[in-house]
């Protein structure tokens, strides 16, 4: 089974495709937007929306901001987390692209064995 996240910081931008539980993606959408260097307000809304062609989940958070030094890097945590939570994940490759100074996009690629 294969995963893929690509998350688009700057303002944080996330992909998820593949077979994700749905428990994983409740617990992200509670857990991501308070990891952003913004402040959290009443206006701060996430959730996972589910996309059909190809089955994948997508979320934005329009408002926040993901600084270099500690805001993207507990974004990544906070998948990382979700995901070992899960169970039977394993990170095979990773990659990363600077778009201009303050964005960037990392995509992570995981299998789960059966």
């Amino acid at each position: 089974v294969l995963f893929r996240s690509n998350m688009t910081m700057n303002p944080p931008f996330i992909t998820i495709i593949g077979a994700v539980q749905e428990g994983t993606i409740q617990k992200l959408n509670s857990i991501l937007p308070t990891v952003c260097s913004t402040v959290v307000s009443d206006k701060t809304r996430f959730a996972f929306e589910r996309k059909e062609h190809p089955p994948h989940w997508v979320g934005t958070l329009p408002t926040s901001f993901a600084n270099e030094e500690v805001g993207q890097s507990t974004l990544v945590l906070a998948l990382l987390d979700a995901l070992e939570a899960e169970g039977g994940w394993k990170l095979k490759g990773s990659n990363a692209m600077n778009h201009d100074f303050d964005k960037v996009t990392y995509k992570y690629f995981f299998v789960k064995t059966m």
